[in-house]
């Protein structure tokens, strides 16, 4: 059986969020979640996630895009006209806000719409992680025939070009990081998740980590969330028997990265 990741990404964006991976982590469909911090909710809601600590991955889910759009960030950080001490400052502020209510550091830190991977954020993101010990999720995939089967295989493609530079980073600094990326989607699909999340995992080795986007329904999530029932969508699955026989079927178990590393 080959060991993965499977990440719910945005925790903390809202309550119907939050208790969604809450109830997958109870099941033990998760094996790590991401929480962004800079919402109100996760005061409330983070230190709901103790139960957990230690047995999954609790990262940082570093956001930038919560007052401004994600291409009004990436054409800034792509002409250099971010301003990496203000980028910093914001990290070490969401880090801060993270161990105060979680009384501890995250065990890794990626970034809200994948800030993370931008010049003059991944640099941060690296020091920090290495300063802290925590890992650094990677987006990088070999590009091939194999990601083209994949949903959104344009968008992947696109994630795993510009992890580039970030890959170069963590291999100099030493800091660790996934093997393998699956989970891209555009969230506008009319295949069932089902189908879609069977390709995605095919072929997936030790160390990959697989995104989710899982939640209840909350009216807190309708005003700043743009992809409302697919989230949903994606609940109902995982917490599925159906879930359960594809991922034995694709000869998988999900694991906290530490536990899928192998040695040679």
């Amino acid at each position: 059986m080959y060991r993965i990741v499977l990440c719910a990404d945005d925790y903390g964006l809202s309550p119907g969020v939050s208790r969604g991976i809450r109830e997958l982590l109870a099941m033990g469909r998760l094996s790590a979640t991401s929480c962004m911090v800079v919402y109100p909710e996760f005061e409330t809601d983070g230190p709901l996630l103790e139960p957990w600590l230690g047995k999954a991955d609790i990262g940082l889910h570093f956001t930038l895009t919560a007052e401004r759009s994600a291409v009004s960030l990436m054409r800034e950080a792509y002409l250099g006209h971010l301003d990496s001490g203000a980028v910093a400052s914001e990290l070490e502020r969401q880090l801060s806000t993270f161990s105060r209510i979680m009384r501890r550091n995250p065990d890794y830190i990626d970034g809200h719409q994948h800030v993370h991977l931008l010049p003059g954020v991944r640099e941060a993101v690296v020091r920090a992680a290495l300063r802290i010990g925590a890992y650094v999720r990677s987006t990088w995939e070999p590009i091939g025939w194999a990601m083209a089967t994949r949903p959104s295989p344009v968008e992947a493609a696109f994630l795993s070009w510009t992890s580039g530079p970030l890959r170069s980073l963590i291999r100099e600094t030493g800091v660790q990081t996934n093997h393998g990326f699956r989970g891209p989607r555009t969230f506008r699909e009319r295949t069932p998740y089902r189908l879609l999340f069977r390709r995605m995992i095919v072929g997936a080795k030790d160390g990959c980590l697989v995104m989710c986007h899982p939640a209840m329904p909350d009216r807190t999530r309708v005003r700043h969330d743009p992809i409302v029932s697919a989230r949903e969508d994606e609940l109902r699955y995982l917490g599925s028997d159906e879930f359960l026989r594809d991922v034995a079927d694709a000869g998988l178990t999900h694991n906290r990265l530490a536990d899928t590393f192998v040695v040679t």
